[in-house]
Formats: C-alpha cells, sequence, structure tokens
C-alpha cells in the first residue's frame, strides 16, 4: 500500500512536470 502510493505520487510529479514544460 505504502510503496503504491509512492508510485502514484511520483507519477503525478512526472505529469505535472511534463505538463508543465509543455506548457
Amino acid at each position: 500500500m505504502k510503496y503504491a502510493l509512492m508510485g502514484i505520487s511520483f507519477f503525478l510529479l512526472v505529469w505535472v512536470g511534463t505538463f508543465v514544460l509543455m506548457v
């Protein structure tokens, strides 16, 4: 459960980062 939450938060960080770079 803890590792899954970390993976999701990491994925969201990468997604937001790429979105900000594109915009």
